[in-house]
């Protein structure tokens, strides 16, 4: 039998993780949003202070993150870890709370809605002014609309394309005009670009893009590549006397594995995107706990449909990949993966077994699919069918072509490192030879004109976690509609990275785009979880829970299942005496 041979490799990998945890700390080095349904099996050693105590005050807050950010502008952002630093800074109309509900920001109320869905006004703050000194006003909003839709913005159009102009009716008053009914037009503006952030022709050259300019509690003081981020506080802030810290330092680290070291010695305060399988090291630390949020996220594997020596294909059918083409291959991958064993052994079964693109975090809208199933001798007849033959070395082969994939995920993660470990001893048992090609996180999430291998199409298998965040519609257009295929034409523009085409499921996104009736809308979006589960563009690992840890000295600390992220109510945070 081959399965006790894959649980020694597993146990192995656990074994290696304890010894690694238990090292000496090393230096850092250099190095893209569900409602949530119900909590985490685990619950956090010590509950957080709810509100702030008068005698704290001052201080600063050590932030641990293994990711770098490559840009600090939501126009240009492509990774979680920068949509996470920058919301430091930048605010939006509306923002999402720890329990996934929205609430205004930048506007006095919630914003208002025509009978017929096409006229959503906003009623704006007239005490906010930006880091800069400028107040906000509403030519920000008209301007941060300009900004999306323009030609070198990397920001999903989503809901944005439908707008047919913004009026300011005053200052603080912006009412918004669609063509078309936009259901979660509530997503819309969550964050704000000042004017002062610069031409829209020169955006890729922006100061901004590493100092931006923004209405929240920070801005940034210094940046040094692969070191830290400083920030203090935005002395135009319009809460008095707030934020109560000094400053808050983003500490760039090699790994999670050396973050979880120094959160324990308390060398850090608060350590971003810990792993459910991090769970039973934080049970055993004094002082720790952990806040998380389930966002509908997926760790999964996404395919590259297209050839990888093409740079950038708009259509995969012109330059297809020589092996991952072939659905049938695409089929034997997932057969050949024992995801609930991979649960088990490396994540302590806190978590499911990946599904679908929505799945039980994605709140009113989750669509769970049959699971699939772990079966290698149906691997190994797809593969046969599809003329891939064994060779001398158990690696199968076809036309003289060796059946040989790279996987590529972020440097510094233990977790994934693990999982990749594993995945090349399960795909070999069916005769698929998996490469570990890793990078640092800052160049897996480059963007269009850094030469981004996502962007670009140069790779065959990612690693990595994304999903819907509260609404399916952005997710779903952005990384699955053929509109969203990044190329040259399009300035790089979209998460469709498999580069997938499917007429039926760009006809399903674009419907529910603007259906206001839940019980269709839900059908349809579950009619494209089921497509995507036959077509394969990406296979679902298992699902991610949103995860940061922190000492309990820190007051005020939590976590949203949206966008920001860690970062909600920093300007509440407070370091108890």
């Amino acid at each position: 039998m081959k399965l006790p041979r894959m649980m020694l490799l597993l146990m192995a990998a656990i074994l290696v993780f304890a010894m690694v945890a238990c090292q000496p700390e090393t230096p850092a080095t250099e190095e893209p949003t569900a409602e949530p349904t119900e909590a985490p099996t685990e619950e956090p050693t010590e509950e957080p202070t709810e509100e702030p105590t008068e005698e704290a005050g001052g201080g600063t807050v050590i932030v641990g993150t293994p990711q770098e950010p490559g840009v600090l502008n939501p126009l240009l952002a492509s990774s979680v870890i920068e949509d996470s630093i920058s919301s430091f800074v930048i605010e939006g109309l509306l923002s999402v709370d720890a329990n996934g509900a929205y609430f205004p920001v930048l506007v006095t109320d919630m914003p208002e809605v025509s009978e017929d869905g096409l006229v959503v006004t906003y009623h704006l703050r007239d005490d906010v002014v930006f880091s800069n000194g400028d107040p906000f006003t509403c030519a920000d909003v008209q301007y941060t609309f300009d900004a999306i839709m323009s030609d070198l913005s990397q920001a999903s159009t989503s809901g944005y394309r439908d707008i047919e102009s913004i009026e300011c009716e005053d200052d603080y008053t912006a009412v918004v005009y669609f063509y078309d009914v936009y259901a979660p037009y509530l997503r819309l503006f969550s964050f704000i670009i000042p004017q002062a952030a610069g031409s829209l022709e020169e955006l890729d050259n922006w100061d901004f893009n590493r100092q931006p300019i923004g209405s929240g509690p920070w801005m940034v003081e210094e940046w040094m590549a692969g070191d830290h981020i400083t920030l203090v506080p935005n002395p135009y802030y319009r809460e008095e006397g707030k934020p109560y810290l000094d400053s808050v330092i983003v500490r760039i680290l090699p790994s999670r594995e050396v973050g979880m070291q120094l959160l324990g010695t308390g060398e850090l305060d608060v350590l971003w995107d810990v792993t459910e399988a991090d769970f039973p090291t934080l049970d055993q630390m004094e002082g720790v706990s952990w806040e998380g949020a389930v966002t509908g996220e997926n760790e999964l594997l996404l395919l590259n449909l297209a050839d990888p020596t093409v740079d950038a294909p708009a259509d995969p059918a012109e330059a297809p990949h020589p092996i991952l083409s072939d659905l049938r291959v695409r089929q034997a991958i997932q057969y050949a993966i024992d995801k609930q064993l991979i649960v088990d052994a490396l994540l302590y079964g806190n978590v499911n077994v990946g599904n679908s693109v929505l799945p039980s975090g994605s709140g009113p809208y989750a669509c769970p699919q049959p699971p699939s199933e772990y079966d290698p001798d149906m691997a190994r007849q797809l593969l046969e069918e599809a003329g891939w033959v064994a060779g001398s070395d158990g690696i199968r082969e076809r036309d003289g072509a060796r059946l040989s994939l790279r996987i590529t995920t972020t440097t510094g993660n233990q977790l994934r490192e693990q999982t990749e470990q594993v995945l090349v001893e399960m795909l070999r048992e069916v005769g698929i030879e998996l490469i570990i090609e890793n990078v640092p996180s800052d160049v897996l999430f480059a963007g269009w004109e850094s030469e981004g291998l996502r962007k670009h199409g140069d790779f065959d298998i990612l690693l990595y976690t994304t999903g819907p965040f509260l609404d399916p519609d952005s997710h779903l257009f952005s990384n699955y509609h053929s509109a969203s295929i990044p190329t040259a034409d399009n300035e790089g523009s979209g998460s469709n990275y498999s580069r997938y085409i499917n007429e039926d499921v760009d006809a399903w996104i674009d419907e529910g785009y603007s259906m206001m009736d839940f019980d269709t809308r839900y059908e349809v979006y579950c009619n494209v979880a089921e497509q995507l589960n036959q077509d394969l563009p990406r296979i679902f690992l298992y699902e991610r829970l949103l995860i940061s840890a922190y000492r309990t000295h820190l007051q005020n600390f939590a976590v949203s299942p949206g966008y920001p992220d860690f970062t909600i109510g920093s300007q509440n945070w407070q370091l108890a005496e």
